[in-house]
């Protein structure tokens, strides 16, 4: 819960560039049609037309559905169709899309993409392991919720249809978007009981929580509290891009990453400069729309967690 008091895509030629309906007709003919071709040779997916269309739509500035723009993700009502096209979308995109209604009004939606490693007389490093990544889909009252958090709800969403379609995969990996963040970060609390009451051998979980803004354009990521061994992944990873990634770690546990780490499991969380006075003007207001977002800053932060995720899957 994000409070001040206690806290590649494929560069085509502009303009011209894929909308999301053709991007799932696609992507759903690669994964379903006849003589499906391998990940390798599927078409490549547009995450610049991707996160936008997922931002716009949860942010309220177009429909989600025909006639409804939603002006939060707090309510029953608008949770629902925010969850309805989100399924759609996952779907769309090859993902399997699985339910956990923890409570009356709490609902989180998640997908698991098994690894592909071909077996061994020696199992490989990793082998019945998972890595999470998830973000939160709700919002406040009060607010669209565009940095916060449909920024990571895009995260996850490119993440997602990049690590499905990347083969071999030697550990498996569940891809989730929380509910009721904003109420005490109960999705992740039950999410997280979840899989310690499955007994599932969870290796890392990494979530992102207001990734869309870069006011002073250093392109610089902070790590809250990252778990032993997190920040050396992080960077390995970081200085592989061009230019490298600037990282900062904090001490910051306001938000999804606490509900693993209280119950043992390694976690890490994944932010712009919250804690380092670059952090959106616009949290919990109504000013927190899709025009505030640097979508830049959002494509290169996925950049650097789609290529730690790509390792850890190694």
């Amino acid at each position: 819960m994000r409070r001040r008091d206690f806290r590649k895509h494929v560069t085509r030629p502009r303009p011209v560039s894929i909308g999301l309906p053709l991007l799932l007709s696609l992507v759903i003919a690669a994964a379903c049609g006849p003589g499906r071709p391998a990940a390798a040779t599927r078409p490549a997916l547009d995450i610049a037309a991707l996160q936008k269309d997922v931002i716009a739509k949860l942010a309220g500035a177009v429909e989600t559905a025909p006639g409804l723009k939603l002006a939060n993700r707090f309510t029953p009502e608008n949770k629902r169709a925010a969850r309805a096209y989100l399924e759609t979308l996952w779907t769309g995109l090859g993902l399997e899309v699985q339910k956990q209604v923890y409570s009356a009004e709490g609902e989180n939606l998640y997908a698991i993409v098994k690894a592909t490693a071909p077996a061994a007389s020696t199992a490989p490093a990793g082998a019945g392991e998972f890595v999470i990544l998830g973000a939160h889909y709700d919002s406040i009252r009060n607010g669209p919720g565009a940095n916060d958090n449909a920024t990571g709800v895009a995260l996850v969403t490119a993440a997602a249809a990049e690590i499905a379609r990347m083969e071999p995969r030697a550990r498996s990996f569940i891809f989730i978007l929380f509910d009721e963040e904003e109420r005490g970060m109960r999705g992740s609390r039950a999410f997280a009981q979840k899989v310690k009451d499955d007994g599932l051998t969870i290796h890392s979980v990494h979530t992102a929580d207001q990734v869309g803004w870069d006011q002073d354009k250093d392109r610089a990521v902070e790590l809250e509290i990252p778990y032993e061994g997190a920040l050396a992944l992080y960077e390995a990873q970081a200085k592989a891009l061009t230019p490298p990634v600037p990282l900062l770690t904090t001490k910051e546990a306001g938000s999804d990453h606490s509900a693993f780490r209280r119950l043992g499991f390694k976690a890490v969380g994944i932010t712009e400069e919250y804690r380092n006075k670059d952090t959106t003007p616009h949290i919990h207001k109504p000013t927190d729309t899709a025009e505030t977002v640097d979508f830049a800053y959002l494509a290169n932060t996925t950049s650097l967690v789609v290529r730690v995720m790509k390792a850890l899957a190694r």
